[in-house]
């Protein structure tokens, strides 16, 4: 178990902190300590009000319940199930509210994420003579950041000679059920490219060239002036990830054939 308290931001909310114990467990579960909303020490007289505020209270927990479950979504595959416990929030003169919260129970919880020990996905990864590959679709909100549905791309990622970026056949076809006008769709399909390069340029350094295939999609609720930065999320989460997936993949891989190597050695 790890507990963690939020490191503070250098920007208007950062000073609203959150506490939290982070742990691996059979299933995820998310538990609100008693005394979770509290002041600092000393202060209780001066927060009486507010302490009294039921719906205030309320309010403050569910941004911290959403906020856990934001970063549990985006991070939570690095480790597996996770048992959250939300500790402490001592309530600040200014920087207390809704989103602050929420961001910094996010924050909290992913740093907790780093500090546990990280996993291979092993449904994510499959091996083959020519090396691991790897297919994922970025997890999402079932409600998104504004209120609507956020996009998902489903990609499939390996190492290559060169980086090249292709549309899959099917990937126009996956969101054919959508009601979507036919001009946005096609946006969607030229701006998924552009963001799948973006994402590969930044994430490649790691494991070296890398082939993208754009499998599927599942558009999210944008307009065609969004549709740029809903598949800039969702394909940098995703390659992201991957890479993540191949660095472990390729680590195994390194490892079976030191092994191989060893065993005919010794045969020979």
């Amino acid at each position: 178990m790890v507990r963690v308290r939020s490191r503070p931001l250098a920007a208007c909310g950062g000073a609203a902190l959150v506490l939290v114990d982070v742990e691996p467990a059979a299933e995820r579960s998310i538990t609100v300590a008693a005394d979770f909303i509290t002041v600092p020490p000393g202060l209780t007289a001066d927060y009486a009000a507010e302490l009294a505020d039921d719906a205030y209270v309320a309010e403050l927990t569910e941004a911290a319940i959403e906020g856990v479950l934001d970063a549990l979504i985006k991070y939570e595959y690095r480790t597996g199930p996770l048992k959250v416990v939300l500790v402490q929030h001592h309530l600040h003169p200014v920087d207390t509210g809704y989103a602050t919260v929420r961001g910094a129970a996010a924050r909290a919880v992913r740093q907790a994420i780093e500090l546990l020990p990280h996993r291979m996905v092993a449904e994510w990864v499959t091996f083959t003579p020519d090396g691991p590959v790897v297919r994922l679709t970025n997890p999402v909100r079932a409600q998104g950041r504004y209120g609507g549905r956020d996009t998902q791309v489903t990609i499939e990622v390996a190492p290559a000679p060169q980086c090249t970026v292709v549309m899959g056949a099917g990937f126009a076809a996956s969101a054919a059920n959508r009601l979507y006008p036919a001009d946005v769709l096609a946006r969607a399909e030229q701006v998924a490219l552009a963001a799948a390069h973006l994402a590969v340029e930044r994430h490649e350094d790691r494991v070296g060239p890398l082939h993208l295939t754009l499998l599927g999609h599942r558009p999210g609720d944008f307009s065609a002036d969004s549709a740029g930065a809903e598949y800039e999320i969702a394909l940098d989460a995703g390659v992201r990830m991957a890479v993540e997936q191949l660095e472990f993949a390729l680590s195994r891989g390194a490892g079976h054939e030191d092994q191989s190597a060893r065993s005919s050695s010794t045969q020979g």
